[in-house]
């Protein structure tokens, strides 16, 4: 999902130039710093591997911190890879919604590692979700 992550990044940038991205490894960032990133975004973009038929531990632990904090109506998507089964990203765009998350866009996933066409899918993925994010 790294890669993806800098794909969809890149994307952002390219709508938006005045848009303020970061990225964080949520499994080797301080999990506070990462929720007040969030808490000052406008938006959010979660994503993870399927591991175990779901996400990994460090973004459920993200995701009861979001719970914690009541945002509402923050735009979110989600993203990852899968290799059998591909239930991280359905199941991340579940829980976002239960957070009542805005989900302006269905979630993006790629088996195995990415390709190019994945990578310049996710670029396009990052386009469009800072167009939802602006109201396009």
């Amino acid at each position: 999902p790294r890669h993806m992550a800098e794909a969809i990044a890149a994307g952002i940038r390219a709508a938006d130039p005045e848009v303020t991205v970061k990225l964080f490894n949520a499994s080797k960032s301080d999990k506070t710093d990462i929720i007040a990133e969030i808490f000052r975004s406008k938006a959010l973009v979660l994503g993870s591997p399927t591991v175990n038929n779901g996400y990994l531990y460090a973004i459920a632990g993200q995701l009861e911190l979001i719970k914690g904090a009541k945002f509402k109506k923050k735009k979110a998507a989600a993203f990852g890879s899968y290799g059998w089964s591909g239930e991280a990203v359905p199941n991340l765009t579940a829980r976002m919604q239960q957070l009542r998350l805005s989900l302006p866009l269905e979630g993006m996933r790629v088996r195995f590692c990415p390709t190019q066409e994945d990578l310049a899918a996710a670029v396009q993925f990052g386009r469009d979700f800072a167009k939802a994010v602006r109201g396009e």
